[in-house]
């Protein structure tokens, strides 16, 4: 596999092709498969916000559901929390040298069901033990300064590496 676009329907994997021709569901299944433990593996992504012509990119600790929806905890007044209440159109990539790389846009929302964000809370905090080196800015804010978005996937690639 060199790469391969995943078009997604209302927050769902759907249908994959790679070059230009369409992949049989077993190797779409194969292909799935191995991204969302490449994802589950890894807890950082980069987020490209914008609002009024002004980029902004940010990395962020993720935690991924089973329908493939990005959710990530950040400081409510930060650049990337006000660009996506006013446009919560974005873009995020994950990737590992010579691993794979997953390419994203999507539909950001703040997250209100506390029993969501208890469940993103929990883990968010077991995926930044992952790396017992790194300690994530979000654990200095205080509780009712952060906010917690979910991220539906509207388009995605995935690159072999």
């Amino acid at each position: 596999m060199r790469a391969c676009t995943i078009n997604i329907v209302h927050g769902y994997l759907r249908s994959l092709y790679i070059n230009a021709g369409y992949m049989n569901d077993q190797a779409y299944q194969a292909v799935k498969h191995d991204m969302m433990v490449f994802l589950k593996d890894h807890f950082v992504m980069e987020l490209a916000t914008s609002y009024d012509n002004q980029p902004t990119c940010s990395p962020v600790i993720y935690v991924l559901d089973d329908e493939g929806c990005f959710y990530f905890v950040t400081y409510r007044l930060s650049f990337k929390a006000q660009n996506l209440i006013k446009n919560p159109q974005c873009s995020w990539t994950v990737w590992e040298f010579l691993k794979m790389c997953i390419q994203a846009n999507g539909v950001a929302a703040i997250v209100e069901d506390p029993k969501l964000i208890e469940w993103v809370m929990d883990e968010f905090a077991d995926a930044a033990t992952k790396d017992p080196n790194f300690w994530a800015p979000i654990f200095r804010i205080q509780r009712g300064d952060y906010c917690v978005f979910k991220i539906t996937p509207t388009w995605l690639r995935v690159l072999d590496l």
